[in-house]
């Protein structure tokens, strides 16, 4: 008896045996790649993209949602034609890659999704081909600051990256909006005639910047232009991106929504009392509204002489000239060393040196020209706007930060101007070139498109978070030093 209970324990614990086995055939190992069982989706959206670099190509794509144990993508390359295929060495996460060639040619590259059990995707394939010049930096700087900073919805800007800080912060971002722009618009008036795919895409952000009222927080319902606010500074500001939109695009309904703005809105505000006839700040009527300085009549003055150039009303030119008068004669013209009120900052600098060039080309009266090459030269040269001979870090709120998108096409300006004194044009070219040498070479190329201006462009942005000011103002300086050096010849 004892012999056949064993046989039959025996059995028993064979056939428990089996059945384990036959349950396991069911477990993919770890190790397996056959996907006849488990598809992997592929990445979508793939696309490339020249750099400022020659040879090189930007890679985005899209990661599959479905892929939730993914390890990365493994990306292939080749001469189109060619059997020669590479592949990068390391697997790529994220959804970015900037993939180094031997020459500017056409590729065909593909990217393939991987899980961490080693299965693969269907090959997503693109044809591309690199420049073998790269493209300008400018052009880089300007693209980070519309994909990261720019609702296109609405053709503006938020104040971070991809609005990161919320909504609450962008709420009154409103002048700032229109030095934004002027960046673009420098963009645009490049490359409209060498990339008009791309020129058309920004037009159209200009259309929708225009009828979202760029952003203004304070838009009356009763006011036709949809531009009012109740500080001056920031219509003036507003309403000569408008005219500059006008001669860039050649649309006369945008410097005709400047001209009511101006008409009605912003000289109205004028008053006069024992100091003259100037602009209040803003429309309260109290000390601090009512107070009078550069940063409202000079670009009130500049705004004038543009709406004088354009339609040629007198009226025009004599308010350029008393809000001119008024700024110098209040003792904004400090010391005689052309500080413009204290301290002394970019943009106001910038404004009035402007303001003063373009009178001094309407009148041919000298004293404006003095008036130009000394603001702009303080601004250049004084240690009050320098920091180790680059323009310094003048704050980190969104209106500090583009200050120097302001100054900088005023400084262009006069660096081209062949009515000033060669010296002071040569100076002036070369401080400029200086200053964006040393922005380029701090910028971390590599983490394009997150590669951020900083608040100083003699350092890189180490910040968590990057500032669509101090981006304007970087892509202001690139975008300037290219016109500048195309104008001279020296690309």
């Amino acid at each position: 008896m004892n012999k056949y209970v064993l046989l039959l324990l025996m059995s028993i614990f064979l056939c428990i045996g089996c059945g384990e086995t036959d349950d396991s055939e069911t477990n993919i190992p770890e190790n397996n790649t056959n996907t006849s069982q488990i598809v992997i989706a592929p990445v979508t959206n793939l696309k490339a993209k020249i750099t400022q670099n020659p040879n090189e190509l930007y890679l985005t794509w899209t990661n599959p949602s479905t892929v939730t144990n993914m390890a990365g993508v493994e990306i292939y390359y080749k001469l189109e034609g060619s059997s020669n295929e590479k592949k990068v060495s390391m697997i790529q996460k994220g959804e970015g890659y900037i993939l180094r060639l031997a020459s500017a040619e056409s590729y065909s590259i593909s990217v393939v999704v991987v899980d961490n059990y080693g299965r693969k995707s269907e090959r997503t394939t693109i044809t591309a081909t690199p420049s073998s010049k790269g493209v300008p930096l400018a052009d880089s700087c300007t693209y980070v600051l519309i994909e990261q900073f720019m609702d296109k919805t609405k053709g503006t800007f938020w104040v971070s990256p991809k609005n990161i800080s919320g909504n609450s912060a962008n709420a009154y971002i409103y002048w700032q909006q229109a030095h934004a722009i002027d960046a673009v618009l420098y963009s645009y008036e490049r490359i409209k005639d060498s990339n008009p795919t791309l020129a058309a895409t920004y037009k159209e952000y200009f259309e929708k910047w225009f009828r979202n009222h760029g952003n203004n927080y304070h838009h009356d319902s009763s006011d036709p232009t949809g531009f009012s606010n109740p500080y001056t500074d920031d219509m003036c500001w507003i309403g000569l991106t408008l005219l500059r939109m006008s001669e860039v695009l050649g649309d006369n309904k945008f410097a005709d929504t400047a001209k009511k703005l101006y008409d009605s809105y912003i000289i109205t505000r004028k008053w006069t009392d024992n100091k003259g006839t100037g602009l209040p700040w803003n429309n309260e009527n109290n000390s601090n509204g009512r107070s009078r300085n550069i940063c409202t009549n000079a670009p009130g003055s500049l705004m004038a002489t543009k709406l004088y150039k354009k339609y040629n009303e007198d009226k025009y030119l004599s308010d350029a000239k008393m809000l001119h008068k008024f700024a110098y004669d209040n003792n904004y013209l400090i010391l005689g060393d052309g500080r413009m009120e204290e301290p002394p900052l970019t943009y106001t600098q910038g404004t009035y040196g402007e303001a003063s060039r373009q009178l001094y080309h309407i009148t041919n009266d000298e004293y404006y020209l003095t008036c130009a090459e000394r603001v702009i030269r303080y601004a250049t040269t004084s240690n009050r706007c320098l920091n180790n001979g680059i323009l310094r870090d003048e704050g980190s709120s969104m209106d500090q930060s583009i200050f120097k998108a302001v100054l900088i096409p005023y400084a262009v300006n006069l660096a081209l101007d062949e009515a000033v004194n060669s010296t002071t044009r040569q100076n002036l070219i070369l401080f400029l070139q200086k200053n964006a040498e040393m922005l380029s070479s701090n910028l971390v190329r590599g983490a394009y498109p997150e590669m951020y201006c900083n608040y100083y462009w003699g350092s890189k942005f180490t910040g968590n978070v990057a500032s669509m000011g101090a981006q304007t103002s970087g892509v202001s300086l690139l975008e300037g030093v290219l016109r500048l050096n195309t104008a001279i010849g020296n690309n």
